[in-house]
């Protein structure tokens, strides 16, 4: 079996599960160090709703400099450093999510569904952009949503018998097993607290060994993506 890609997100927020929606705040704000007064202040939040859309919201204190065209973006920055975000033609390279034109300082919010062929597990980032002058504003992070932090996908796309896992708890290694043909278009390791901590974004065969040795012990959701984009999510133990 090909080796799979390992990379590890940090992620230090909270997802807040309610009322069929989970909510994380965006941090990490002010990464424009050219021009430093288009930096983003105050509260900034991500929400998935029930309903297949995302609502981004700017609070009473959000604040930045005015300019023509400013846009905001919901972002899957993949491997990209925050170096090389703020090269507007690396950011326009990933997928993305326009939420909505910002229109000055104070409270705001922008809802936008989902599109098709999108999955809102890979973003990450709330990036502003001036699209009348190419030019970069700031970008901050945001918990990703998984299956592991959100009862709102857990509900939606959680399948109990399309896939089984064994052993589980995996030790080295698993193997997925189904008695159905799946094509599979993506595979997911999360950490209980929401880390990407394994992804192929290639097809992978089903009932083959998976290599997870360098995983630590621990409890991890694996989320498997078909060629209809239907999610199917496991709960894995892993005891190295």
């Amino acid at each position: 079996m090909k080796q799979l890609t390992t990379f590890l997100m940090i992620c230090i927020f909270v997802v807040i599960k309610s009322q069929g929606q989970c909510a994380t705040n965006g941090t990490s704000f002010g990464n424009n160090v050219t021009i430093p007064t288009y930096n983003v202040t105050g509260m900034v939040s991500v929400i998935l709703n029930n309903n297949n859309t995302v609502t981004l919201n700017l609070g009473s204190t959000f604040a930045t400099a005015s300019g023509p065209d400013v846009r905001v973006f919901l972002v899957d920055r993949g491997a990209l450093t925050n170096a090389q975000l703020r090269v507007t033609s690396n950011f326009l390279a990933r997928p993305k999510i326009e939420m909505g034109i910002i229109n000055g300082n104070g409270t705001a919010s922008y809802t936008q569904q989902i599109p098709d062929g999108i999955s809102i597990s890979s973003y990450n980032t709330i990036y502003f952009y001036c699209e009348a002058f190419d030019q970069f504003w700031d970008f901050g992070s945001f918990m990703a949503f998984t299956s592991a932090n959100c009862a709102t996908l857990d509900s939606q796309y959680f399948a109990e018998n399309s896939f089984k896992i064994y052993p589980n708890p995996a030790r080295g290694s698993f193997f997925i097993q189904t008695t159905e043909f799946y094509e599979v278009k993506s595979f997911t390791i999360y950490s209980a607290l929401g880390q990407k901590v394994f992804f192929a974004n290639e097809p992978i065969i089903l009932n083959a060994e998976i290599n997870v040795a360098m995983l630590r012990t621990g409890v991890y959701y694996v989320e498997i993506i078909d060629k209809e984009n239907t999610r199917y999510v496991k709960k894995l133990s892993i005891e190295n």
